[in-house]
């Protein structure tokens, strides 16, 4: 059978989000070309870009879900977006923190090993992590591990943060730490309230668009996704309400029924 006949709708969103990925990395090693020729604004530009494009795979990944939901998926749904995921929330994130920060350490003004080595383990995790997802059935609610589209955010929302803000000490752990959050058995919600979804998809348009308006701007503003998500990462340990949970049906129901017990 041609493997075009067998693509549906949400299969060519998944596509989209492969794109954005491999465009992303693409981006990052011109900007590299351009921070080694010294042309720094340009590169400066390059890297937000580079990241601003992995943001919008990561929209893509969200939309080909409820699509599939909408409309009918076709064979080849649940690998293509596997696969697409890998490049974009697994290898381009980790050769992003790579391009941009592991040429030269700034103290011995030679090769970083742990800037390679981080990434690498990340994008393993990353991986290994889809890799479960498809085998092993789970029978809890949410998500058993972080979820790599949420780990990629994670480090693109901090690195979109201004440049004095972004510490490499910082994002190497952030980053070691999001690579065992992904392997592990915490168990993550699945964010279903309509409302919630609008308004964290406002959050980053506007980080997308102020891209285009002033990159300085947008570094300005990213501190309100890059709050967002780290809420998200740290809301199985501090109790954070599951939002998978605000606005849903049964747990209304029930939050009524606790309410009339108590009168």
């Amino acid at each position: 059978m041609n493997i075009f006949q067998m693509l549906r709708l949400p299969d060519l969103v998944s596509l989209l989000n492969l794109i954005c990925g491999i465009s992303s990395i693409a981006v990052a090693a011109q900007a590299t070309i351009q921070a080694a020729t010294f042309q720094t604004g340009e590169a400066y530009d390059g890297f937000a870009l580079a990241l601003i494009l992995l943001l919008v795979a990561a929209i893509a990944d969200g939309a080909d879900g409820y699509i599939a939901r909408r409309f009918k998926g076709g064979e080849l749904g649940e690998q293509l977006d596997s696969l697409a995921d890998a490049v974009s929330f697994g290898v381009a994130p980790a050769l992003l923190v790579y391009l941009q920060f592991g040429q030269i350490n700034p103290f011995v003004r030679e090769p970083d090993p742990l800037v390679a080595i981080f990434p690498a383990f990340y994008a393993i995790c990353g991986v290994l992590r889809l890799a479960r997802f498809n085998s092993v059935a789970s029978s809890r609610k949410g998500f058993e591990g972080l979820p790599i589209t949420a780990a990629c955010v994670m480090l693109v929302t901090y690195m979109l943060l201004s440049e004095s803000l972004v510490k490499i000490d910082f994002l190497l752990a952030l980053t070691l730490g999001l690579s065992i959050l992904m392997v592990s058995s915490v168990n993550y919600p699945k964010i279903k309230n309509v409302k919630v979804l609008a308004f964290i998809a406002t959050i980053f348009g506007i980080t997308m668009l102020l891209y285009l308006y002033n990159v300085e701007f947008m570094r300005t503003f990213s501190i309100l996704p890059f709050i967002l998500m780290l809420t998200y990462v740290f809301s199985p340990f501090f109790k954070v309400p599951l939002l998978s949970n605000l606005g849903n049906k049964d747990y209304r129901n029930k939050e009524l029924r606790a309410g009339k017990e108590k009168q």
